[in-house]
């Protein structure tokens, strides 16, 4: 019997339009993901089931799994295209190659708890892409049951269940969303424009490139209220090809 290396975990509807989304772990192999930022982590994604990323981006279907997450741009009713993006992540690689295998039929479906099992001790990314919030709190909670560090955010913390602070961090894109979240007791992880000042009571990511201290798996910061105090939250400059885009 071949050894699984990737698995779909949970397949639901969207708490945020009721489209049709799968959660998929990938990395159950020995060796996890080469990912030189995360280490050696579980990978974990949320997807449309019914229609690839690039398509999901261009139809504005990928509100099922980001939300409200500013940094997917919005859709210009001119020209129909996505403007103003400044996600990290390119839909057109790991993502786009992760749906096309999950439309072959080439996952098994897995319980969680199952999956837990095989990642004992290691890492596990919770929202590789998509928000993890949307997909139901037990299934997060069996997967992390067993890992040794876990990473997770949500741009959707003003609207889940309290319970997801102890697996995420509140993804903040301003000053004002710290705010908020620290008060909803919250850690966050704050989206900085380049060159702004350190905000107080937070560290600095220590997985960027220009830092390079630590891998995700080394660090273990992000990680919910159980990380650590409450207080402690984790902040990152804006890099990339859309951190033009990040401004506030």
């Amino acid at each position: 019997m071949a050894k699984v290396t990737s698995a779909i975990v949970w397949q639901g509807t969207s708490m945020i339009d009721g489209g049709p989304i799968v959660m998929i772990v990938t990395g159950l192999g020995s060796g996890g993901s080469a990912n030189r930022k995360t280490g050696d982590m579980v990978q974990t994604w949320i997807l449309r089931s019914d229609v690839d990323p690039i398509a999901a981006m261009k139809l504005d279907l990928d509100r099922s799994i980001c939300g409200d997450c500013p940094l997917r741009g919005y859709q210009d009713q001119d020209s129909g295209k996505r403007v103003g993006r400044a996600c990290y992540v390119n839909v057109g690689q790991a993502p786009l190659s992760i749906y096309r295998a999950y439309a072959r039929g080439s996952y098994p479906v897995m319980d969680p708890a199952d999956v837990a099992e095989l990642i004992a001790g290691r890492g596990i990314r919770l929202g590789s892409y998509g928000d993890p919030s949307l997909v139901p709190l037990q299934v997060l909670q069996d997967l992390v049951s067993t890992s040794k560090v876990r990473t997770g955010y949500t741009h959707q913390w003003r609207n889940v269940d309290p319970g997801y602070r102890e697996l995420l961090m509140a993804s903040a894109d301003t000053v004002t969303d710290r705010r908020d979240a620290r008060l909803a007791g919250w850690r966050s992880f704050v989206v900085l424009p380049t060159g702004a000042d350190r905000p107080e009571r937070a560290v600095e990511c220590a997985a960027t490139r220009e830092v390079n201290k630590l891998t995700c798996f080394d660090c273990g910061m992000c990680s919910g209220v159980k990380a650590g105090k409450v207080a402690t939250d984790v902040f990152i400059l804006a890099h990339g090809t859309g951190s033009k885009y990040v401004t506030a």
